[in-house]
């Protein structure tokens, strides 16, 4: 009985160092798979990438982005990133931001319950419009707010509710900022909470 219990022991001893190399052998294979989506949000604003690829990311002079995780990898997603082909530009982007990026795109389709945010203008300075684009139907009491840390503390304008708008993925509100310098919306939608940075030139 005792050498049974060696066996079955040893057994899941190499059981577990498989899976652990497999896990290993899987993040050498992809090192653009565990980036940072909120970075890559912020990337993705002061890039401008909405102005090609479409609001939402649903398609324009760019192609769709909605949905690309499930027709590459993140490295397939990567290398379209850092080596891209006329007439997307080359932005120059690191290894690290190529991966926050890929974790940005990656959750767009709503897989990740991210919705996307759009903040017009780009770099306000007093108040700026900030559009939520969900990929079904937006959820009811959704809410955005603008604050600034300050050090210990912070300042910013309350939660302000996100309203239908003509388009039936689109929920929209006003903010207004009160000073120039970094600030961050949080959207509120569905017991979620995202962040989005953004700069105001006020």
């Amino acid at each position: 009985m005792p050498r049974l219990r060696n066996v079955i022991a040893l057994a899941a001893a190499a059981a577990a160092l498989s899976a652990l190399t497999l896990a290993h052998a899987r993040a050498a294979a992809d090192p653009y798979a565990s980036g940072n989506a909120t970075e890559g949000a912020h990337l993705v604003q002061s890039s401008g990438c909405e102005g090609c690829h479409g609001a939402g990311f649903t398609g324009g002079i760019g192609p769709k982005l909605v949905g690309i995780e499930k027709r590459l990898s993140a490295d397939q997603i990567a290398q379209k990133i850092l080596h891209p082909k006329a007439p997307m530009p080359s932005f120059g982007f690191t290894d690290r931001q190529a991966a926050d990026l890929v974790a940005y795109l990656s959750g767009l389709d709503g897989g990740t319950g991210k919705p996307v945010v759009k903040i017009d203008p780009p770099e306000p300075t007093d108040a700026a419009t900030v559009r939520v684009t969900f990929a079904g139907t937006p959820p009811t009491g959704a809410q955005v707010q603008a604050f600034m840390q300050m050090g210990k503390s912070s300042h910013g304008t309350g939660w302000v509710p996100l309203r239908k708008t003509a388009d039936p993925h689109v929920l929209s509100a006003k903010v207004k900022f009160s000073m120039g310098g970094p600030w961050t919306l949080k959207v509120r939608y569905d017991g979620h909470e995202m962040d989005v940075p953004i700069t105001v030139d006020g």
